[in-house]
């Protein structure tokens, strides 16, 4: 089945500005396919789809939404942003103090035990270390053992 490339009324100028201003990387890659067809570069969903580094059905679907819906349609994100955090913002940068202070927590489940006295709210030990190790890049501070040689050196 052969479904008609529709029109694309933004210019190719056009295209290249919003694809440098646009925040969001899905953004520039659904830009960059309409960027591809007004300027000629593809003809076929097959080679955008190869360019693009996705299925050629996904830009059969960005060209359908783009057909329907105009530009707007198709930058629009379709599905939700996820589970809301379990901790407020001010209770997030409450957290983040408390792991700047120099005596700091020495575990994870001290955090997990703080979080559940000081806010209320109860957090596995998993989706807290997630959050202070990975998301937030904080390290404990945790006192480490060091050679008796080496302390008596310094």
């Amino acid at each position: 089945m052969n479904i008609k490339t529709p029109e694309i009324t933004e210019s190719v100028s056009e295209l290249k500005s919003l694809i440098r201003k646009s925040p969001e990387g899905f953004q520039k890659q659904r830009l960059t396919m309409l960027y591809l067809y007004r300027s000629d570069q593809v003809k076929f969903r097959k080679e955008a789809a190869e360019i693009l580094g996705v299925h050629r059905k996904t830009v059969g679907t960005w060209l359908s939404t783009y057909a329907s819906e105009g530009l707007d349609g198709l930058l629009e994100r379709s599905y939700s942003p996820g589970r809301p955090p379990q901790l407020t913002k001010e209770q997030q940068e409450l957290l983040r103090e408390k792991l700047q202070d120099p005596e700091g927590f020495s575990s994870y489940q001290q955090i997990t035990d703080y979080i559940e006295e000081t806010f209320g709210v109860k957090m596995n030990y998993h989706a807290v270390h997630t959050l202070v190790r990975y998301k937030w890049n904080a390290k404990l501070k945790v006192p480490r053992k060091s050679h008796e040689k080496k302390r008596k050196s310094v």
